[in-house]
């Protein structure tokens, strides 16, 4: 769980709470957690007579952990795990019992690690093909390379098959694409499974290697379908029109026929659990969130595949359900431990071994553990190796929250409040995330953590479209996404705040990414005296032109094989097909407004992004106010988001530095690469954002 600054970085267009204000609750479901009023209160009488947290460096917070990618072995006894070390990124494997440790690669950055479902071996792609380590001679060697006119690749692995691995081919025919998936095994050597004229998206295989099931998409809607298969014929089971989603996850044979696992929403507004038995004729709901207010997130089965052993939502943090009493007995134990934390698991095929990641807000790093189920007993792994640079005292646990917006629904979302500070008088920033569809999550994340150090509080709305409530949520946007429907969720949500003592009325502003970034320059475009500033990176300054250009440019954004956007925005509600809605985007859109600006902007955005072009941001800069120039900083080397560590920490520079010269919380003096990179790269518009002499470089 690599965590960076790309956390608050999310791609244009994916596919896929603390109330004070009482509300009859009719409309859209339950409310979003179980916290009182109190419960919020009580957080604010924390926080503000809580001593001030030490200023961070902002280095220091971009440090990620050199231990990282830790996995469990199927069989219990081994994890794998990766160590960055004098430039390069090392495979390493841990033999549990005795501790040891074996290196397997010297450098494996771009190389992806998978287990065998038995934990014999790893099987190692890459972009140019694919290699396979054997536990028990500690050997490697490569056994395909990809053929390129093929477009082979990679694609999965089944752990009821742990003998091959599966590849993809993507060849022309008739001016069509045919695709081709094939088993690999150990030794290279290659059967086809199954050929198709259109992708699929999951497979499941016997213990054989027969192709059981799948899912793909079916139709000019790209409906997504759940198939058996029985030697060539297809018999559909189930079809999930956009937005919905089904996905197989396992199945049993039995002397009776098969169970059928699936993850999906099955015309219900949440994805749940669901099973089918043999010559059944419906689905059957196995479980759903108790709150009823979010999507399932995991699920773990037993080793059988005869039932399920534990179901994971995150209505506001990631919570667990066990099938049986003894299951519930082992989460609540570890839930106790770490109040509040979010679990991730992996469970031996006996069962008797799981390893634990426990991630918090206010935790730098992931935190790893094994637990022995017989004698319920948690051992910590990596806790040494992955020490954390920053104490969990000094940065800040995630708040939940939910409000109501301007019709009445229901909206979700998560604040941070600063130690030490008045909270009437503090800073009030929101962060929004890209998408639309997708989300926050309350996790940590660099750029929240540095703003709340430096005494601001932080706001992270999950307006509508964003995902992980259900069809209704992600779908209630409508197209609303210029003047209305998203910024009034955004917008309602900051006067909540405020009505509830959180946050100064004069020091407000809004930042993002992608989306975010669109949103951000929306609300500073329709709400000119409200904000102080806003740092808006790889930001469309036109939403329609920008879905248009995609539709015809295509590039990162969209996947070549899924829904185009003309299908795909209907699907989740938007009327991208009416003339109307595109003449209203574009009235609304912050270009059409760029000569009445009047709110400092500070730009990001990157010289390769293929999602947002440079050209609209650098034309949205040329036509701004020139009272109001913003400042624009392009990153040379950069796509649609920063990766490079000094590139990343260019973004992360900007979004402190502008609120420092806003709101005064402070900003770490860049280093003098750093510096040289801002010089280089960055116009200053009218914001003299560069022009301190006093802003030094770090020792």
């Amino acid at each position: 769980m690599k965590k960076s600054l790309a956390s608050l970085v999310v791609i244009i267009f994916t596919t896929m709470a603390i109330s004070i204000v009482k509300a009859d609750d009719s409309q859209n479901g339950v409310r979003a957690n179980d916290y009182s009023e109190s419960a919020l209160k009580l957080a604010m009488r924390n926080a503000e007579k809580s001593d001030r947290a030490m200023q961070v460096p902002r280095k220091d917070l971009m440090r990620h952990a050199t231990f990282r990618d830790i996995n469990l072995s199927p069989d219990g006894h081994w994890l794998s795990f990766r160590h960055e070390k004098d430039k390069r990124v090392e495979l390493w494997l841990r033999n549990i019992a005795s501790g040891e440790d074996y290196r397997v690669m010297a450098d494996s950055e771009d190389v992806d690690v998978k287990w065998s479902g038995d934990g014999a071996r790893l099987w190692l792609p890459d972009e140019k093909g694919l290699a396979v380590f054997e536990i028990d001679s500690m050997m490697g060697r490569r056994i395909v390379r990809y053929d390129e006119d093929r477009g082979q690749k990679f694609w999965s692995l089944d752990h009821n098959f742990p003998d091959a691995v599966i590849i993809r081919e993507k060849i022309p025919v008739d001016g069509k694409w045919q695709y081709r998936y094939l088993t690999v095994d150990g030794n290279g050597k290659t059967r086809l499974l199954r050929e198709t004229k259109s992708t699929l998206l999951h497979l499941l295989l016997d213990r054989k290697g027969i192709l059981r099931y799948a899912s793909g998409y079916d139709g000019k809607k790209f409906d997504t379908v759940i198939w058996r298969f029985d030697n060539n014929a297809r018999h559909e089971l189930m079809r999930c029109p956009l937005p919905q989603q089904c996905r197989p996850v396992a199945f049993h044979e039995s002397d009776t026929g098969d169970t059928l696992w699936a993850l999906a929403h099955g015309d219900e507004n949440l994805m749940s659990l669901q099973k089918l038995e043999d010559g059944a004729k419906q689905w059957q709901t196995v479980h759903s969130d108790p709150r009823g207010i979010a999507d399932a997130v995991s699920l773990l089965m037993q080793a059988d595949n005869s039932d399920w052993l534990a179901m994971a939502y995150r209505p506001d943090k990631v919570e667990w359900h066990g099938r049986t009493l003894d299951t519930k007995h082992h989460l609540d134990k570890l839930a106790e431990q770490f109040p509040r934390a979010n679990f991730d698991f992996t469970v031996s095929n006996n069962g008797q071994r799981w390893l634990l990641g426990a991630s918090k807000a206010n935790w730098q790093y992931d935190r790893y553990f094994l637990y022995e189920v017989e004698q319920q007993s948690l051992t910590p792994v990596f806790s040494q190796e992955r020490e954390a640079r920053i104490a969990s005292t000094q940065l800040i646990e995630s708040v939940p929250i939910d409000w109501r917006g301007k019709d009445g629904m229901i909206l979700y979302g998560y604040l941070y409040l600063p130690n030490g500070v008045p909270l009437e008088s503090a800073p009030l920033i929101a962060i929004l995330h890209g998408g639309p569809y997708n989300r926050s999550n309350g996790g940590e994340d660099i750029a929240t953590q540095l703003l709340v150090n430096r005494g601001y509080v932080v706001f992270k709305p999950n307006f509508r479209a964003s995902t992980g409530h259900g069809v209704d949520y992600v779908t209630a946007a409508r197209g609303d996404f210029g003047r209305e429907g998203v910024l009034d969720d955004i917008i309602t949500g900051m006067d909540y705040l405020l009505a509830n003592g959180i946050g100064d009325k004069n020091k407000q502003a809004v930042l993002g990414h992608s989306f975010g970034g669109y949103a951000s320059l929306l609300a500073v475009t329709h709400y000119p005296d409200r904000f102080a500033f806003a740092v808006p990176s790889a930001a469309p300054v036109d939403m329609a032109w920008t879905m248009a250009d995609i539709a015809i440019e295509g590039g990162s954004a969209l996947s070549s094989e899924g829904p185009p956007v003309e299908i795909l925005f209907p699907g989740y509600g938007v009327p991208y097909g009416e003339k109307s809605w595109h003449q209203k985007m574009q009235r609304d859109s912050p270009l059409a407004h760029s000569e009445r600006l009047s709110t400092p902007l500070y730009l990001w955005a990157g010289a390769n992004d293929d999602r947002v072009a440079l050209e609209t941001l650098v034309r949205y800069f040329a036509e701004s106010n020139k009272e109001f120039k913003p400042a624009l900083l392009i990153d040379p080397k950069s796509g649609h988001s920063p990766h490079e560590r000094l590139n990343v920490e260019a973004l992360a520079w900007l979004i402190e530095a502008s609120a420092d010269k806003h709101f005064g919380g402070g900003v770490s003096p860049p280093s003098r690469e750093l510096k040289q990179f801002l010089m280089k790269n960055l116009q200053n518009g009218s914001t003299n954002l560069l022009d301190k002499k006093d802003i030094g470089t770090e020792e």
